[in-house]
This record gives structure tokens, sequence and C-alpha cells, in this order.
């Protein structure tokens, strides 16, 4: 047993006297089970170039004939990719793999995990939402983000089907209020209490209306049925667990969007990516979901963050996502230093959401265990990409279901012998949780001799 202030200390969520006890016994009587399995994407827009986070005494050599396969021992991290250092072991970096059927402009959106055409948007199953259909969950996909815009929620990178798009809350007052009302006292849980009641009556009101109607009107009438009973199903779960979700909560400030206690800058954005990461944490504490997107200035024809030089820690003036892309100068550091800037700005919130999972005992181990991390950008290898190269963090090998960490993996260049696209990295996932897929997303035809089919034999235990 542990105390939550010492869990979440140096985070600035300051919620003490509440204990994990309940969460952990629950952990203990299942160990005896399969173990868990979740996953969280950190797609930040125009963020990753390879060349930009090559390790220390690996070579890029322009265009590799054969696979690399090394260790990362001895290898300094680069520097925008050194607050994750201390989970090298369970590191592992995928090079080599090419995703130009979903070439754009900018940002590619949903065909970054989709892996079809960026003009077709949510054309079909993204990743991460066949991961959640298999993994399940009360909330079978999370979607939160950070933009530059004023919105409160967008549609960019997730869909659950063809004209499907999944949402991606970008306001955090609006995400914490959605994922943890169910722990909250006074106002905010008796509109929750009154949502949960709406929703039984609406569908005892459905059930009474279907036995007047036959064909496909009731056919129709059903589905709805089956949306209001899965809304109030939903409800009812989340009441039950309400002393797990409010153990899990982050503190947000309803004024400004930020943590409590938090520094608040001239834009915030890293604040807002803060507060983020720390309700993706606590909804997978408090067991709400298995899978998380979060997303950082991600989605189609996105072209990267933007903020002011001060929030990186480095000059006075604004450094703008589309400028750096092009090899501009901002606030006068040079672009690739900017990109480097955001990217640990980035890597340091990803950094803290780790150490929260790792802090969390499951079974023989911690939650960070059995998740997965996979760090990727929504636009490959530049700019204006591509494709040809669309880089990867893994972090975690999902509870021992991959054969990940401690590993550089660099596969043929575009159109050589042995080389694989994003799609079969995707589909060793899929594999992993049962999902034994054979194609996913569109064939590049450009390429069609090569192998397109299945996961990557590399990472396959």
């Amino acid at each position: 047993m542990f105390d939550r202030r010492t869990f979440f200390r140096g985070t600035s969520l300051g919620l003490a006297g509440l204990y994990l006890g309940p969460f952990l016994r629950q952990l203990e009587a299942a160990s005896d089970k399969a173990k868990p399995a979740r996953v969280l994407f950190f797609v930040q827009a125009n963020g990753i170039y390879p060349g930009e986070i090559q390790p220390a005494g690996i070579e890029r050599p322009k265009n590799p004939t054969t696979l690399e396969d090394r260790s990362l021992d001895d290898h300094q991290m680069a520097y925008s990719m050194e607050p994750s250092a201390p989970w090298t072991m369970k590191m592992t970096l995928v090079h080599g793999l090419s995703g130009r059927i979903a070439r754009g402009s900018h940002g590619m959106g949903f065909a970054a995990l989709g892996c079809w055409p960026c003009g077709k948007r949510d054309y079909d199953e993204t990743v991460n939402a066949a991961l959640a259909r298999s993994l399940g969950g009360i909330y079978p996909h999370i979607g939160l983000g950070v933009h530059d815009s004023s919105a409160s929620i967008a549609y960019n990178v997730t869909s659950a089907g063809r004209g499907k798009a999944l949402p991606t809350l970008l306001n955090p007052v609006l995400a914490h209020q959605q994922y943890f009302a169910a722990g909250a006292n006074g106002q905010a849980r008796k509109a929750f209490d009154v949502d949960t009641n709406l929703l039984d009556f609406m569908s005892d009101d459905v059930k009474r209306m279907t036995a007047r109607l036959d064909g496909s009107e009731r056919d129709k009438l059903d589905r709805y049925l089956e949306a209001f009973e899965a809304m109030s199903g939903r409800q009812t779960k989340l009441a039950g667990m309400s002393d797990r979700i409010s153990q899990a909560a982050p503190n947000i400030d309803p004024a400004t969007g930020n943590l409590i206690d938090t520094k608040t800058g001239p834009t915030g954005i890293f604040d807002r990516l803060e507060a983020q990461f720390d309700i993706a944490a606590g909804t997978l504490i408090a067991g709400l979901t298995n899978v998380v997107t979060v997303t950082a200035g991600a989605g189609p024809d996105r072209v990267g963050l933007s903020c002011l030089a001060s929030e990186v820690g480095k000059g006075e003036g604004r450094i703008g996502g589309h400028s750096i892309g092009h090899g501009s100068t901002q606030a006068g550091i040079p672009a690739a230093e900017c990109h480097a800037l955001i990217r640990r700005k980035c890597l340091e919130q990803l950094a803290r959401f780790l150490s929260k999972l790792e802090s969390i005992p499951e079974g023989d181990g911690t939650m960070l265990d059995n998740t997965l991390i996979v760090y990727m950008s929504d636009a490959a290898d530049q700019h204006h990409p591509g494709c040809y190269e669309w880089p990867y963090v893994l972090i975690g090998d999902l509870g021992g279901r991959l054969n990940l960490g401690n590993r550089y993996l660099r596969y043929p260049w575009y159109g050589q012998t042995g080389h694989r696209t994003i799609a079969s990295l995707y589909m060793s996932l899929l594999h992993a949780v049962g999902d034994r897929r054979e194609s996913f997303g569109i064939d590049d035809l450009a390429i069609a001799d090569l192998d397109q089919r299945g996961p990557l034999s590399e990472l396959m235990i």
C-alpha cells in the first residue's frame, strides 16, 4: 500500500490521503490470470525525423540493403530523446519502415494509423481503434490531445471504421469532466447520476416501443436500443467504480485547463499536454480503458506545434511549427534545434507518464510492464514527407507479448528485398492481442513484389 501523495509527488496533482488499496487488491486477486495489456499511442505532429533521434554510434547508411538488429547498449540517446533514456532497456527504435500509401502534404491524420491515402480521411479502422476493440474497456478508446487552435474537440487521427471518426478531446477540463465525473462529488456527480437515470429511462421506453413495431422499423429501433443500452451500461459500471476513479483523477484548474499548481506559459501548450498525460495515466490506473491516444498538434495537414522559446527553456520569441519545418531560424534558434527542443519537451511529459505507470505494482511487476507505448509522428520522415521511412519509438513489450526492449531495428530501404511497411508493424501489435489479420489498410502497389502481409517476425514471440 502506498500514499497517493507520494505516488504523484512532483506532478502537482495534490491528491493527499487517497490510496490505491482496492485497486491493488483487485490486481493481486487477478494475478493468476492472463496479464493485462494496455497501449498508449503518442502522436506528435511533424515530430520525429529519423536522423534527429538516431542514437550516437549507430550509422545511417543512405540506402541500406540489409536488416540491422542490434542492442542499444553503450549508445547514447539523442538530445531530444534524453527524457526517455531511463527506459532504454524497454525501448525499441524501429527505422526503415515505409508508409508511402499514406503520404500527404504535411500531417497524415487518420492515414498515419490507418495505412491508406491521406485524402480518404476516416476510410477504415485505424490500428488504435482495432486494438481497442480487441482489448475492450468501459471506454474502449480514449483520445486526448493539444492543438494550437482554440478548438475543444477534433476528429483527426482515430477511426473505428469507414465514416466513424472517433473524438480527440483537446481541452483537459472537458476531458477531466468526461472521464472522472463518476468519482466526483457535488454538482458534477449529480449531473452524472441524472445522465445515468435518464439513459435507463430511455432504454426501458424504447423496449416498450419495440413491441409495437415490426419489420425494418423495428430493426432500426433495435439499433437505437443497442446504443442506449451500451451508454447506460457504461454509466452504471462507472458509478460502481467511483472510488477507484476518484483515486486516479488528476486535479485540474477549471478556469485555465491546467493542472493546479503547474507552471503556466503564454501558450500553455506543454502544460495542457502535461494535464492530458495525467488524465491518460488516470484512466489507465482507474481501469477505464486499455487504449489511449495522446496527440500533440496532429491531424490532416497539420504542420507541427508552435510555442514560445521561453516555453522550451531557451531565449525569447515565437517558434512556429510551420516555419521550422521549412528550415527557418526562429527566436534566434536554428530550425533543427527548435525541433529538438519541442520534441524534448513533449518527451518530458511522456517520461512523467512512464514514471507513474512504473510506480504502480501489478502482479509480479508494474503497470508499465504490461503496457506498450508507441511514439510516432503523423508526418513520417520530414515536414513535407515522402514517407519512405516512418520512424517509431516503442517502449514496453505489452506484458511479454512482443519481442521488444533494448533494440535498434532498421529495415532495408524502400524497394529493397526485405523492406517492410508500417502496416506490418501494426499487424504485429494486432497479432499480439489475438487479432491475427494478414493485411491492414491498403497495400503500396509500387512495391507489390515485396512482402506486405502479416506481422514483423522480428517482433513476434
